[in-house]
């Protein structure tokens, strides 16, 4: 089609720009497409001039869209993304039947993983390949086709079926509990390690914050051992470092096997729940559909024990 050809502005440069105008920033665009900043600089000015008009503002190390840039910015993400779903899709067709899934640390490490066993053996024929991030990726663009997320259950573009809801609450071993300080109100907590769970992605759900919850007031300093990963939270409450935020779903295998304890009774939760979450504008491959009845059946389960 030399017509439609000649109209089209090169591909690199549509790429450069969705990723710029999505990330507001030509440096972070530049780390996701392993390029430089200023080949990404380059491609966007091809774009402008192919197109006579100005797509971004740039200020100081951020960049803004225009009103062009705007409108253009939904016509190219859209078109790139359902040519990324055709191309899966035929993709797909040539190989053996594969589900790729994506998930936080804390739902692989503690609910996801040890429960797959199970699948496989129902579906030998079906590769699994997990993702795991607390950042929520891009469906479409990596990929992705089921993800377990927290929140609220409204994603733009996604469709979500509630798992289930999730509570907090502390969790320690029983020889800790045995050995230690007494612990059987909320505010005996203050005399304990609490190890927390670190990062501006988790302040909301910290110990500070469940502990304002409860009615106790908390020092400025707190006897606080700190990770960026849940795995290593629950890890330390295991090595009897001291009292975990105990999650329900996540410390709730544990606690039934008997690894953990509640040592006292309250628990707070901000009314979010976990979610099995698809594109909306993409059918499930066949084997997907079967992985998704498999995590609503173990959900449900889950919520039974």
């Amino acid at each position: 089609m030399p017509h439609l050809a000649a109209k089209l502005p090169p591909l690199r440069s549509l790429v450069a720009f969705e990723a710029a105008a999505r990330l507001s920033s030509l440096t972070a665009a530049a780390a996701e497409l392993k390029i430089t900043r200023e080949a990404v600089s380059r491609h966007i000015r091809a774009l402008e001039a192919h197109l006579g008009v100005k797509l971004f503002y740039r200020v100081h190390r951020a960049v803004t869209l225009t009103a062009a840039g705007g409108k253009f910015h939904g016509i190219v993400r859209q078109s790139l993304a359902d040519i990324a779903a055709g191309a899966g899709a035929i993709r797909g067709r040539s190989r053996p039947a594969g589900i790729t899934v994506a998930t936080t640390i804390a739902l692989a490490s503690f609910w996801l993983t040890p429960r797959l066993a199970t699948f496989r053996e129902r579906h030998a024929n079906v590769e699994i390949h997990v993702k795991i991030s607390d950042a929520s990726l891009d469906m479409l663009a990596d990929g992705i086709d089921i993800a377990l997320r927290y929140g609220d259950g409204k994603w733009k573009g996604l469709r979500a079926i509630r798992l289930f809801g999730v509570n907090s609450f502390p969790v320690c071993t029983p020889d800790y509990l045995r050995h230690a300080l007494p612990l059987q109100k909320p505010a005996d907590l203050l005399r304990h390690t609490l190890i927390n769970l670190d990062g501006s992605a988790h302040v909301a759900e910290d110990w500070r914050w469940w502990l304002a919850g409860v009615g106790v007031k908390a020092p400025r300093s707190l006897r606080t051992l700190g990770f960026d990963s849940y795995a290593n939270v629950i890890q330390a409450a295991l090595d009897g470092q001291g009292v975990a935020l105990g999650f329900s779903g996540l410390a709730t295998d544990l606690i039934a096997g008997g690894r953990l304890v509640r040592p006292i009774d309250a628990e707070l939760s901000r009314g979010l729940s976990v979610y099995l979450v698809t594109p909306r504008r993409s059918r499930a491959p066949r084997a997907a559909q079967s992985f998704i009845r498999w995590i609503i059946s173990e959900a449900s389960k889950s919520k039974r024990d």
